[in-house]
Formats: C-alpha cells, sequence, structure tokens
C-alpha cells in the first residue's frame, strides 16, 4: 500500500468511530463530474468525443449527468473515452478510479502500449493507430459499445 493508504488504515484502526478517523487524501468517486470537468477543461465537445469513440451521444450525455448515479461505464469505455479526450496518464487514471477500476496496467500488453503512448504525449486516435499495427485493438475494446 502506498503512504496515505498506509496512514489512513492506521487511523482506522485506531479511531473509536468512523468520523473521527480524519482520513487524507480520499478519492471522489464521482465519475460524471470528472469527466465533464475533464472535457471543459481540454475543451472537448460531446460531439468530438462521439467522433473519437465508439459511444453515442446519450450515453456520453447520461455518463457526464452526476443526477445519474446507476450508470457505471464499463472499463473498456472508460479507457476508451480517455483515449477519446486525449488524456494524459494520471488523468487517464484518475477517470478508471472514480469509476472503481484499476489504474492502466503495465503487465497488460494492450494497456502498457496505451501507457507508453500517454506517456510520449501520443494523441489518442495514435495511441489507437498503435494498438491496430500491433493486432491489440480488438483486445481492449472486445466489444461495440452502445452506438
Amino acid at each position: 500500500m502506498g503512504k496515505p493508504t498506509d496512514e489512513n488504515y492506521r487511523k482506522l484502526q485506531a479511531a473509536d468511530s468512523y468520523d473521527s478517523a480524519d482520513l487524507d487524501n480520499m478519492i471522489d468517486r464521482e465519475f460524471s463530474i470528472t469527466l465533464d470537468k475533464m472535457m471543459r477543461d481540454k475543451g472537448v465537445s460531446t460531439t468530438e468525443l462521439v467522433k473519437s469513440t465508439s459511444l453515442s451521444k446519450a450515453y456520453i450525455n447520461r455518463l457526464r449527468d452526476p443526477s445519474r448515479k446507476n450508470d457505471k461505464p464499463k472499463r473498456e469505455v472508460v479507457i476508451d473515452i480517455a483515449l477519446g479526450i486525449n488524456a494524459a496518464l494520471d488523468e487517464a487514471n484518475l477517470l478508471l478510479k472514480r469509476a472503481r477500476y484499476q489504474e492502466l496496467y503495465t503487465r497488460d500488453k494492450a494497456e502498457s502500449v496505451i501507457i507508453w503512448g500517454m506517456l510520449k504525449k501520443l494523441s489518442g486516435a495514435e495511441i489507437r493507430e498503435l494498438l491496430a499495427e500491433k493486432g491489440l485493438l480488438d483486445t481492449i475494446f472486445p466489444e461495440k459499445k452502445e452506438k
């Protein structure tokens, strides 16, 4: 475990009540708020995201709506979105964490290609091309998403 996780574990163990634990560095798991903010910060419209992913406009709008707590995207959808908005590695991992998934994994061949591409500041389209060249596009995006 990392330092904040270890410290929080010790605080939870020593606390008489949950509220008295005073936990640090908590992950805000609100995916839709994070996605909406990233899209606005990067200047990516829903229409542009539709063009660069396999997702429909209606689905993206549902994911961006924080009042719709029932919509939890599949992990590959989160990765598709990260590539669609040209997310940096830390942004992609944040989206995955907010959707309650594991960060991109270096021991998975397709995900390691994505990590490398993000570290080299390639665009999402360039990373998709690289995945396709290596025959890995279908391993990361196994089924067509809602259109």
